[in-house]
Formats: structure tokens, C-alpha cells, sequence
């Protein structure tokens, strides 16, 4: 099974009639495999099934799958556009995974399903601890229905550093999840969830929420500087009441002007650029500052990114983390700055972990940097005492 990474990107980027030509030019590539493939079917959406009945060893159907990956590699071109595609291959073996085409096929949509869930771009062999893991999914996404009456869900802050003076001019608020059975489950695991079940709307909230509460009690205890960061899910951000409820959120707990930060991804915008678009104006009016979240790894251009009323860009952790040993890092995160800068946006750096990184992107020009270097995200009460060091360091170095 063959499934297509973010192919709804593609199609708000580029048309929905430039995807469908998509779609068409990649059955003709796949169709070059005909003479190994037993048949070639599109299941509907972004997803198609192959089949090879000649395979005799599970290696065969490795070289198969890296082999389809290898050719999407190259562009597409669709009318005078070129569009790159990625894929996720999960792969089934008659007779061992299935003795049916409706079970191998199954499987290999739920192998391929966990597979985009890890890492995108990849082939994945069905193997029997997929089912257990589904039904873990399963599992999770209806514990996560009582998480929030249950008090599971908490947040950490963790700081950001102005490279102007070394302050800590912000914290980004990141939500955890303490199941009782299977303890701390990864925020790239249950807000997918969420998303899927429909409580990320509630979960949505109930961050922003606390988030401002929190923001609150510090404005009050004498860091009148001090901005709050919340991420804001692809789903939360297409939600017609968000521009109200975070209008009333700023206006019940007193936030100054451009002292909430609300962070948005390069996909999310993309799944409706034009109700993006209308949000994000609302909440520029009410007063929050707007960012562009994991910046690089989607499908933002510089058309997108004038037209929308962006503050600032976070260069996503991908690329901070091997710059110093990378040169095409080292140059796409150069390049990130430098664009954020002519466009007049604040620039922050995500996953600072050493002195060279931040010495790199110092000397480049980033405004800030956020991530194990300065701290690890930190529960509310740790966070107050590491705001009172830091201001303590700060003024005895005057």
C-alpha cells in the first residue's frame, strides 16, 4: 500500500486540478513497474495498492518499494509547475501476514498508517506487533476522551532566549499526557489522536487556557516583559470560534498587546490557505503575535509568506541540530534567517543544543534560540524559579 505524504498540502498549494494531474503522472511512473507488478489500483484519495505476484523473498519486495521511492525522488511536472512527492510504503507477504486479499491489503494500509506515524518517506514490512500497536492506537484514542476530566494532561514551559542580551524573553507552553498504564505518551502520538477523535478542539482550549493563566500570575509577579507561545493544532486553526475565544482568553486575564504568541505550521496553513489566512488576521487584531512553526519542512513559499500576517519564523530542530556537520544545513538554516529578516520577521532557532549552534546562528543574524542548551521544558513552579535565577544572573552581570 502506497500512501502520499501531505498530499492535502499539495493540492491547497498548487490546485486541486494540478493534484489530480499529480495523481495521473504518478500512476504513469508506477506503471514503468508493470512488467513486475501483478496489478496497479488507486484505493481512492492519496493511497494506491500494488501488487507483485512473482516475489519469493521478502528482500524483493524491499528492492520494489525502495525502487518507487527512489523514482519519486525526481520532480513532477505539471503544466509549468514542478512538484516533488514523497511516499510510505507498508508492505504484506502471502501467505505469512494473509491468506485473503482483503486481510493483506488491510494490513498493509495499517503497517503503512504506523509507518507515516514515525517517519514519512519510507517502506515498512507488516510484522505481527503492528496489530498490537493499532490496537494500542485504539486504545489511546479512547482513553484520550477522559484525559482532560481526568487531569492527565498538564503543561511544561520551556524557555526563549534573546540573543540581543541573553534574556529569557519568552516560553513556549507544550502540552504532556500522564496516562496511568502506559505513563508519558508523546505529543506527536495523542494530538494526531485528537485531531482524528475530535477532542483536540477541547484540548485546544483548555492549553490556551492555562497557558494565559500562567502568563497572568508571572506578568503579576514583576516579569512584565515575559511572552507565552502556544502551539495551535491544523484543526484548532481552521475552528471558526478560535479568533473568539482567544479574544476573550486576552481580555479575561488582562494579557498586554503581543504578549501571546500563537504558533501555526507550514502544513496547517496549508490545508486552508484562505480560512488560514482570515484567523490569523483576527488574531493579529486582537493582539496576539503569529508565528510559523518547524519552518523548512513544508510547503510555504515567499508568495505565502508575504501575504500572510506573520511576526516571526522558527527554524525547525531538523536543521539546527546537524548544522555544524552539514553544510546544507548550515546554508538552508542562513538562508532561513536572512529571509525571515528581509521580510521583517523576528527569527528564532528551535533545538539549540551546544555552543556552536548558537554561535552559528548568532553570528547569522537569529534574533532567538529556544532548547537544551538554556533548558529543558520545565513544569510551571520550576520555570518561576529559573525566570527569578536568570533575572538574579542578569542584573549581577551589569
Amino acid at each position: 500500500c502506497v500512501g502520499l505524504d501531505d498530499f492535502k498540502g499539495i493540492n491547497e498549494q498548487f490546485s486541486y486540478q494540478s493534484g489530480d494531474q499529480l495523481l495521473l503522472a504518478l500512476a504513469d511512473r508506477l506503471r514503468a513497474h508493470s512488467v513486475r507488478l501483478g496489478a496497479l489500483a488507486r484505493l481512492g484519495g492519496d493511497q494506491f495498492a500494488l501488487v507483485q505476484s512473482n516475489i519469493e523473498q521478502p528482500y524483493e519486495a524491499a528492492e520494489l518499494a525502495q525502487n518507487i521511492l527512489d523514482e519519486l525522488e525526481a520532480p513532477f511536472i505539471v503544466g509549468d509547475q514542478q512538484i516533488r512527492l514523497r511516499a510510505t510504503i507498508g508492505i504484506t507477504l502471502f501467505p505469512e501476514d494473509g491468506d485473503s486479499t482483503e486481510k493483506l491489503l488491510q494490513k498493509a494500509e495499517q503497517t503503512m498508517t504506523l509507518a507515516k506515524a514515525r517517519s514519512r518517506n519510507r517502506y515498512q514490512f507488516y510484522i505481527a506487533s503492528v496489530d498490537s500497536e493499532m490496537r494500542r492506537r485504539r486504545e489511546l484514542e479512547k482513553d484520550l476522551r477522559e484525559a482532560l476530566p481526568l487531569n492527565q494532561l498538564y503543561l511544561v514551559y520551556q524557555p526563549q532566549i534573546s540573543y540581543r542580551d541573553h534574556r529569557i524573553v519568552g516560553v513556549e507552553a507544550l502540552i504532556r499526557w500522564q496516562h496511568p498504564e502506559h505513563g508519558l505518551v508523546p505529543p506527536d502520538v495523542f494530538i494526531p489522536l485528537a485531531e482524528q477523535n475530535g477532542t483536540i478542539i477541547a484540548i485546544g482550549e483548555w492549553v490556551l487556557d492555562q497557558a494565559c493563566r500562567q502568563l497572568r500570575e508571572w506578568l503579576d509577579q514583576g516579569f512584565t516583559d515575559l511572552r507565552m507561545a502556544v502551539n495551535l493544532s491544523t484543526v484548532q486553526l481552521h475552528h471558526a470560534e478560535l479568533p473568539r475565544v482567544v479574544n476573550n482568553l486576552l481580555q479575561i486575564y488582562r494579557l498586554p498587546p503581543r504578549s501571546l504568541e500563537l504558533e501555526v505550521t507550514e502544513t496547517g496553513l496549508m490545508e486552508d490557505i484562505n480560512t488560514a489566512a482570515q484567523h490569523l488576521l483576527s488574531l493579529r487584531r486582537s493582539g496576539a503575535l503569529i508565528a510559523i512553526d518547524d519552518f523548512g519542512t513544508g510547503y510555504s513559499s515567499l508568495s505565502y509568506l508575504k501575504s500572510l500576517p506573520l511576526d516571526k519564523i522558527k527554524i525547525d530542530r531538523s536543521f539546527v541540530q546537524d548544522l555544524i556537520d552539514d553544510d546544507d544545513d548550515a546554508t538552508i538554516v542562513r538562508a532561513i534567517i536572512q529571509l525571515g529578516k528581509s521580510l521583517g520577521m523576528q527569527v528564532i532557532a528551535e533545538g539549540v543544543e551546544t555552543v556552536e549552534q548558537e554561535a552559528y546562528v548568532m553570528t547569522e543574524g537569529c534574533h532567538e534560540g529556544q532548547g537544551y542548551l538554556y533548558s529543558k521544558p520545565l513544569p510551571g513552579r520550576e520555570l518561576l524559579a529559573y525566570l527569578k535565577q536568570s533575572r538574579q544572573d542578569h542584573a549581577a552581570s551589569l
